[in-house]
Formats: C-alpha cells, structure tokens, sequence
C-alpha cells in the first residue's frame, strides 16, 4: 500500500522555496515549528519539525502524562503530612495528659496511658 501526505487543511505549504529579485526565499508556515524533547520510549533526545496541527495529539499524551505524575506526587506528599500530623497529635496528647497529672499532682504516668 502507498501512502501520501494529504495536503495542509490551512492550504498552505510547510516550506516553500521562492525567487524574489532572483534571491531564493524560503516562506515557512507559521504552524511549522520544531519540537525538541526527550522520546519516553527510548530515553533519545528528539528534534523534528512538522506541523504543530499534527503534534498537538502527541503534545496533549504528553501533558496529561506529567499532569498525572503531579497528582501523584501531590498526594504522596500529603499521605506523608498526615503522618507527620498523627505523631505530632500523638505527641500533643502525651504532654497534655501529664500537664494535666502534674496539675493534680500526681506526676507519674502508667505504660498504658501513654500508649493509648
């Protein structure tokens, strides 16, 4: 089977090479642009150009890729918060309890009570 390039749906060309004042002239569409990354296949840094119609399905995989792994690092970061926040409530109480023993006079605090 053969396959073609169908034309631009703008109807422009990507480059064309034109003679004014017989100096050659390259027009380029201004939706031509080049596009230099890093392949998440293959780890390969990439640099094409091609039209910016035909890259915004690859562009907007990639932007949801990295939304997705924001997400993901947002939310480990707050499973870690809520840790933190345990032991320091934890905390709070065990010094709350024996202030409020030290108050009343008795100082001293049984194993269980701590680890309540």
């Amino acid at each position: 089977m053969e396959i073609h390039t169908a034309d631009c749906p703008l109807g422009a060309k990507c480059e064309e090479l034109k003679l004014e004042d017989t100096k050659p002239v390259l027009y380029r569409c201004p939706w031509y642009v080049q596009v230099r990354g890093v392949d998440v296949n293959t780890g390969q840094e990439t640099d094409s150009w091609g039209c910016a119609i035909g890259w915004l399905p690859t562009l907007m995989i990639n932007a949801a890729n990295e939304s997705r792994k924001g997400a993901a690092a947002t939310e480990s970061f707050r499973n870690e918060m809520v840790k933190h926040s345990e032991t320091t409530q934890k905390v709070l109480l065990v010094a709350a309890h024996m202030a409020n023993r030290k108050a009343q006079g008795n100082g001293l605090l049984e194993q269980g009570e701590i680890c309540e």
